[in-house]
């Protein structure tokens, strides 16, 4: 089953240079193809503290604070 989307013309623009760019037959394949791309983005773009942080204790809420 095909649907429309409203995309503004110059983002049609950039599709469909991206599409002859890449030598793709369909928009629904291009689409797909940047959704694959963005979900794959690689670890080292999640910042050097990635796995530093931890979780907040009772002592990180502001009443346990001391003024």
């Amino acid at each position: 089953m095909n649907t429309t989307i409203q995309v503004k013309k110059e983002t049609l623009e950039k599709l469909k240079r991206l599409k002859e760019s890449r030598n793709i037959l369909s928009y629904d394949e291009l689409i797909n193809l940047l959704i694959n791309e963005a979900i794959n983005l690689p670890q080292s773009m999640f910042g050097i503290d990635k796995n530093v942080l931890t979780k907040f204790t009772d002592s990180d809420r502001f009443e346990f604070r001391e003024f």
